[in-house]
């Protein structure tokens, strides 16, 4: 069973870039259906969470257009 990765931190951390450079992407990873919210706090907050599989297909797929992160 995948877990869910929660937070820009630990998913800029799978990649090896900075949280900012991960949250620039913010509505690409949205777009691609990679990333997800979690409510927290007795829902006053939203998490942002992807399973490592999508971060890995989404990794895979820009680096086939010959893009970079």
């Amino acid at each position: 069973m995948e877990v869910a990765v929660q937070g820009w931190e630990n998913i800029a951390a799978l990649l090896g870039v900075s949280p900012s450079t991960m949250m620039r992407r913010k509505k690409e990873l949205q777009e691609a259906g990679v990333i997800f919210y979690i409510l927290k706090d007795n829902c006053k907050r939203r998490t942002v969470c992807t399973f490592p599989s999508l971060l890995k297909i989404w990794v895979s797929k820009k680096a086939a257009r010959g893009e970079r992160i």
